[in-house]
């Protein structure tokens, strides 16, 4: 029988993880970083992203949450409820 290891979720992230995590293209979070509009540390040259404050990040944006986005597709019958 093989044992595998257990999956460890990252919490620190690189450029490409971090692009992925926020649906964003590299580009576009080098371009975010450099504003400081997105929270990232230094390590040496290298970015690095915590997935933590990414999240938190996300959740202060202004916008349309899951539940809400999943209500208005509901209301107009394109989607069905988000399993529990």
């Amino acid at each position: 029988m093989r044992v595998t290891a257990p999956v460890i979720p990252r919490r620190y992230l690189d450029v490409k993880a971090a692009a992925i995590y926020l649906g964003m293209t590299e580009g576009a979070v080098y371009a975010a970083s450099a504003r400081r509009q997105i929270p990232f540390r230094r390590q040496g040259r290298k970015l690095v992203f915590d997935a933590v404050e990414l999240d938190t990040y996300m959740h202060q944006l202004e916008g349309v949450d899951v539940n809400e986005a999943v209500a208005r597709r509901l209301h107009n019958g394109t989607a069905t409820e988000l399993p529990k």
